[in-house]
């Protein structure tokens, strides 16, 4: 759970009216942002290494020390032929690092979690998806009829495949749907996922 605070309440008494976004009317629901500590310290790192040899590279050939492996390695730099498969793969693997790290970048990040409505802003209060999730399955196993239940959980859409016996799908189907949605809202979430169910009879049990 993550909890922010927010501008406190008037002096006199009266209630900060709630914005739509708190209230979850599914237009604008912000997700929780990742602070990103591993791979930013992977590439502080990184930068850090490079840089530094760099900068040792420069000042030793600048004072005319440079050690035996930087004379060979500016050489090299000098007189390879930037074309061969190796440079090429290197190449494109730094191109692939730097675009996941472009990704990173610009997405929230932390797809577990999902917001949950809240009065006036007073707070940001989270869920995250396995717990939501194990709730629908347990309201679908709790009628009678239902073997088992699998729930994927998504920010807009709720997908249950249950295996049943001895029941009319129809009836069970109306049944279950009531249910499950009457869950869904009152997991509070910002944003009310949509029940997509999907009965498979088991014959044999």
């Amino acid at each position: 759970m993550s909890l922010e605070a927010s501008p406190e309440a008037p002096a006199d008494g009266s209630t900060v009216p709630a914005a739509a976004d708190d209230w979850g009317d599914g237009a604008k629901v912000r997700r929780a942002w990742s602070t990103r500590g591993l791979p930013a310290a992977l590439v502080a790192l990184l930068v850090a290494g490079i840089a530094g040899t760099a900068l040792y590279i420069g000042v030793t050939a600048r004072i005319d020390r440079a050690p035996r492996w930087s004379r060979d390695l500016l050489e090299r730099a000098q007189t390879h032929v930037w074309r061969d498969g190796w440079t090429i793969a290197a190449g494109a693997i730094a191109a692939a690092v730097g675009l996941w790290l472009i990704v990173l970048a610009l997405t929230p990040g932390r797809r577990s979690l999902l917001r949950l409505r809240s009065p006036g802003g007073a707070m940001t209060v989270y869920m995250t998806r396995r717990t939501a999730a194990s709730f629908l399955r347990h309201t679908a196993l709790a009628s009678s009829g239902v073997l088992d239940a699998r729930v994927r959980m998504g920010r807009r859409k709720a997908v249950l495949r249950v295996d049943y016996h001895f029941r009319d799908p129809d009836d069970l189907h109306d049944e279950l749907i009531e249910r499950l949605e009457e869950r869904a809202n009152a997991l509070t979430l910002a944003r009310v996922p949509r029940v997509d169910l999907r009965l498979q009879p088991v014959s044999g049990r």
